[in-house]
């Protein structure tokens, strides 16, 4: 399938997330950016949009994903956007070695067991926080001393349940973006290191 943003064209398969409201969201946050020369993690990349548009600012862009059909398609997303990024199979960090000065994830955060492959993009475990939390306990050693995390979530997700995590896991956080749809609220978290 064909998916538009802005000036970019990207071809996402069937067993691919599409760009919802959420990516673009994050979309929206990342081209406020200034990113040169910064090393970016786009942590569970899909069809690698976060990824090209940090790429366009010149970032240097390592894109992650868990479906190996998400790292062909942001790796020729990429090429064909004329964007150079390093797309990595990775179960969250499995397969990451190096330090970031930024991390980006649109997690699966709806509430729900279903374990299919492909409902893995959207359910994070029974109360949709059981990615995030594997991935806030991990982040910390790829993290370089000033570095960023941007987490999206939703109202859905339960938006203190996720705060009160990143500060009990020895971050601080705090709201960057919101954006209301018509089932939930969207909201971009700003997660620093202690």
């Amino acid at each position: 399938m064909k998916y538009f943003y802005k000036d970019l064209s990207l071809e996402i398969p069937d067993s691919v997330y599409l760009p919802r409201e959420d990516s673009e969201l994050l979309a929206d946050v990342i081209e406020k950016q200034e990113l040169k020369g910064k090393k970016c993690l786009d942590m569970g990349c899909g069809s690698g949009l976060i990824s090209i548009l940090m790429g366009k600012k010149d970032a240097i862009v390592t894109a992650a994903d868990i479906n190996l059909d998400a790292v062909k398609a942001a790796r020729e997303n990429s090429a064909n956007n004329n964007t150079e990024i390093h797309a990595v199979y990775s179960d969250l960090f499995s397969n990451i070695k190096e330090k970031f000065d930024l991390i980006v994830f649109n997690p699966p955060y709806l509430p729900g067991d279903d374990t299919e492959k492909k409902e893995l993009t959207y359910y994070g475990g029974k109360d949709g926080r059981e990615t995030i939390k594997r991935f806030l306990t991990q982040a910390k050693k790829f993290m370089k001393k000033n570095g960023r995390i941007f987490l999206l979530i939703s109202t859905v997700t339960g938006e203190k349940e996720v705060m009160e995590l990143a500060i009990s896991s020895g971050y601080s956080v705090k709201q960057i973006a919101r954006k209301k749809v018509p089932w939930e609220e969207l909201i971009v978290l700003e997660i620093r290191l202690l």
